[in-house]
């Protein structure tokens, strides 16, 4: 699937599937909270595709430029070179390459697990953001037929 609608399509359809299982399965009562899921699904549902000149590239090294802008002007160095770094990784490999394997399904979104380990104080990341962006990464490879499903 080569346009980001399709993907973004995905991603909303892969979130709706996977709050019913909460709901149904887990006896999840929805909340606001599911606003942010929802979102980072999608972000999930389009990052496969930041090796390629795309709608997800241009939105995510738009972050990536304002929050290295920002490390940098307060003096944090080393993680400005961080995310410099890994910011590079995407472009340098070929399409429907490494961001398009399972394995960076799983560890491209891994951050979001360990950062409350790292900084206890920031109430961001954990089990409930990583795995919304694992079920819209995993939409994308399953539309672009990564998995043979079917």
């Amino acid at each position: 699937m080569s346009l980001y609608k399709g993907h973004l399509a995905g991603g909303s359809f892969a979130f709706v599937i996977y709050l019913v299982v909460l709901i149904v399965f887990f006896a999840y009562k929805p909340s606001f909270e599911v606003l942010t899921w929802f979102g980072l699904c999608i972000l999930g549902s389009i990052w496969p595709d930041v090796d390629t000149n795309s709608m997800g590239q241009k939105l995510f090294y738009g972050f990536f430029i304002v929050l290295d802008s920002v490390f940098l002007l307060t003096g944090r160095y080393k993680e400005a070179a961080v995310l410099g770094f890994f910011a590079l990784l995407p472009v340098v490999a070929k399409h429907r390459g490494w961001t398009h394997s399972l394995s960076a399904a799983f560890l491209v979104p891994s951050p979001l697990l360990v950062l409350p380990l790292i900084k206890p104080g920031i109430h961001l990341g954990g089990l409930e953001y990583y795995i919304p962006v694992v079920v819209g990464y995993l939409s994308h490879l399953i539309l672009d037929r990564q998995f043979k499903l079917y």
